[in-house]
């Protein structure tokens, strides 16, 4: 069986890079389009599928996000 695998945690460093600030402002952009896109008249399945995608880019946001300590 595969055991559940951890959730990714960066370092400040990490968050704090260029690359990773770059890809931040990307997904934010994309998460605001989205959400526009979701107020709009769709058919159930495009709009789960756009639920699903919005959902997907806040995890990539939450990357951002200190961790809480382990406990």
């Amino acid at each position: 069986m595969n055991e559940p695998k951890k959730p990714i945690v960066l370092t400040v460093e990490e968050r704090r890079s260029p690359l990773f600030l770059k890809l931040l402002e990307h997904w934010t952009n994309r998460l605001e389009i989205s959400r526009m896109q979701n107020d709009g008249d769709r058919p159930e399945i495009e709009t789960a599928k756009l639920r699903g995608r919005i959902a997907e880019l806040k995890a990539c946001i939450d990357l951002s996000k200190e961790s809480p300590p382990p406990g």
